[in-house]
């Protein structure tokens, strides 16, 4: 009798499962591949390895974290967007990628909005406004006050051409009405050790990176690009309430697939992350790098996205900033 009981509710699972199964047809089989446009030990590297451990496990398969870097993340971007559009090539991207990138590339393989399908936020984190130990600067007032003083002799580097760095820098001195001397270079860390170094003056940099520098004295932090201070260095103000109020910049992290991918496997793609945001203590190890969880259903991702191209679009147009 026991016998019989089991085999009825093992149908009556199995039929509220088929139509479920029937629609994903039984995703993920395989392993799935989690594209980042950029090197290993950036700030998005370390992000996608600790999403990428919860996912598999909310998964039930290995996500498997692929290096692509190059343009800005555009490369990785452009090869997600060129691939089978099944859930198994997805791309933890910038918005440096999904909302800067097309304004400042003319020629780019892909358009992102017609060609990667948005699955979730992911997370944010402010940059800091970081000045040389030896720069007689110790608020973005005073560092606004040397630039007017010296238009042009001032130099401000940024993690590379186009970088969420580079465009902080540009928005900063757009609305402060001053001109520094962009220095570009091969990531957010030589960017960092560039200003530890006393090489340039000041930069926007990786609040994660950066912050040990600080509380060691070898660069000055004046400023975070938030909208509120960050628990990292809770005695820096925002750039903000330091006499730019219309100033907020911050790297924001999410979650895309090709376009075309079936809409029961982007739903469970979405619940998977959601779950993987929430578990293994991941809010608090992200926090310690600087890093706030934020999640989101598809659609606030797609608006979100579109709001920040709008507005690093009319930055890029109004600095007059190409890069091909």
């Amino acid at each position: 009798m026991k016998t019989l009981q089991a085999i009825c509710l093992w149908i009556a699972l199995a039929a509220v499962a088929a139509p479920a199964q029937a629609q994903t047809g039984g995703y993920p089989a395989r392993p799935v591949r989690l594209v980042v446009g950029w090197s290993p030990g950036g700030a998005t590297d370390i992000l996608a390895r600790m999403v990428s451990a919860e996912l598999g496990n909310q998964l039930g398969q290995q996500v498997v974290v692929d290096n692509r870097p190059g343009a800005n993340g555009t490369i990785g971007h452009a090869q997600v967007a060129a691939a089978p559009a099944d859930g198994y090539t997805l791309i933890l991207a910038t918005n440096s990628t999904y909302a800067i990138a097309e304004h400042l590339y003319k020629s780019l393989p892909y358009r992102h909005e017609r060609d990667l399908a948005p699955i979730s936020l992911l997370a944010s984190s402010p940059l800091i406004l970081a000045v040389r130990p030896t720069l007689e600067a110790r608020s973005a007032n005073d560092l606004v006050d040397l630039a007017r003083k010296q238009p042009g002799r001032l130099n401000i580097a940024s993690g590379g051409n186009g970088s969420t760095s580079h465009l902080a820098a540009e928005l900063f001195m757009s609305l402060t009405g001053t001109a520094m001397t962009h220095v570009p270079y091969k990531g957010g860390g030589p960017a960092n050790n560039a200003v530890a170094a006393g090489e340039v003056d000041a930069a926007f940099l990786d609040l994660g990176v950066a912050a040990p520098f600080a509380a060691a004295g070898r660069l000055k932090a004046i400023a975070v690009t938030g909208a509120a201070r960050s628990p990292l260095l809770p005695d820096v103000p925002t750039v903000g309430a330091s006499g730019v109020p219309s100033f907020e910049s911050t790297t924001t992290f999410a979650l895309f697939a090709p376009a075309g991918t079936p809409r029961p496997i982007v739903d469970r793609l979405h619940e998977a992350v959601l779950a993987a945001l929430s578990g293994g203590g991941m809010r608090e190890k992200l926090r310690k790098q600087g890093v706030e969880i934020v999640g989101s259903t598809p659609d606030e991702l797609r608006r979100a996205a579109a709001a920040e191209s709008a507005k690093w679009a009319r930055i890029i147009r109004e600095r007059r900033i190409a890069l091909d």
